[in-house]
């Protein structure tokens, strides 16, 4: 008997199975691929998270009703709050007061969609100082969200306002041509500088030994009355408060928060009106003290050595200025007496 080709058709069954095996064979592709696709999508979350919360930089997300959402840990470790503190309340209540309202204005602009750059504000820190924070933020409208980055220029904020005060401070001993005019501007000079709110200048009387205020200056949106006035009517012996601390050691001190300060004898009027951070430094000529000038924030102010070592050439420069002048007035008085005898 001869083969024969089998041309009978397939049975439905083994059409069927074959089908099957196709259909599933690309299906295990297609899955796959999905998972190759969300274990890639897992990674890259992984390290989206582990950049989120290794980052120095302040990550956050926030939403348009004024909450944080959700935070790196960069914002414990710059402000000191806990998360959930942060999360708790609206963000605007760590916004220092004076740059609430700039504060506001951006909020405004992301809320109409716009990405905000290089902004600056400062934000409370659990201690009850400010820092500076450089921000840069863009707007999801359609999840009502705002993801921002800011990062702590609150050192770079420190040199340049050092530089500032220092400028200004050489440009009025510069320009007085009394030491009577010179002594308001200095105080000025440096509080806008640095962003301090009222200075006092020493002077010593030997005689007595001890320092009497001669002025005092505070910026406009300041008052402290009592404080000032309590400040020009007192005098210190050496060692005693924080003009007379400095004129004992010769050397600049800093306060965090006379409030806490054992000794500051001027502490319950300066708490009364909301006086807190406070340095002084020595005003010196010839190696010796001949005055001392300090001032005051409503902030309380962690120490800073650098403005402090600053200060201190600044305080021999004045004391240089004050033995010149003094010198010039004398030489004046001399000159005036000499011309009445000839006559």
């Amino acid at each position: 008997m001869s083969d024969r080709q089998d041309n009978r058709p397939e049975k439905p069954r083994d059409i069927f199975d074959a089908q099957g095996r196709e259909a599933t064979a690309g299906m295990e592709v297609d899955n796959e691929k999905l998972r190759q696709e969300i274990a890639e999508l897992k990674r890259r979350i992984e390290e989206d998270e582990l950049f989120f919360r290794v980052s120095l930089d302040m990550f956050c997300i926030a939403g348009f009703d004024g909450y944080f959402k959700r935070l790196n840990p960069a914002w414990e470790k710059t402000l000191g709050f806990t998360t959930d503190e942060l999360l708790s309340k609206p963000y605007l209540e760590f916004v220092h007061p004076e740059d609430r309202e700039s504060t506001m204005d951006a909020e405004d602009d992301l809320s109409s969609g716009d990405i905000v750059i290089s902004f600056e504000n400062r934000y409370r820190c659990k201690d009850g100082s400010y820092k500076w924070l450089l921000w840069n933020s863009i707007p999801v409208r359609q999840s009502q969200l705002i993801y921002g980055d800011a990062r702590d220029i609150t050192h770079h904020k420190q040199i340049e306002r050092r530089r500032n005060a220092q400028y200004a401070t050489t440009r009025v001993l510069a320009e007085s041509p009394t030491l009577a005019e010179a002594t308001p501007k200095i105080l000025q000079a440096v509080c806008e500088s640095l962003e301090w709110d009222l200075g006092a200048i020493w002077t010593t009387d030997r005689q007595a030994n001890v320092l009497r205020c001669v002025e005092v200056w505070h910026v406009p949106a300041v008052t402290a009355p009592e404080f000032e006035v309590l400040t020009r009517q007192t005098q210190f012996k050496p060692g005693i408060g924080l003009p007379g601390r400095v004129w004992s050691s010769g050397k600049p001190a800093w306060i965090s928060d006379v409030v806490q300060d054992p000794n500051f004898p001027r502490l319950p009027i300066a708490d009364k009106e909301g006086l807190h951070g406070a340095f002084a430094f020595p005003i010196l000529f010839g190696g010796e003290v001949c005055g001392v000038i300090e001032f005051f924030s409503r902030e309380i102010r962690e120490p800073d050595q650098d403005l402090l070592q600053m200060l201190g050439a600044i305080g021999s420069q004045i004391g240089s200025f004050i033995e010149r002048k003094r010198g010039e007035e004398e030489r004046e008085k001399l000159l005036i007496e000499l011309r009445s005898l000839r006559r």
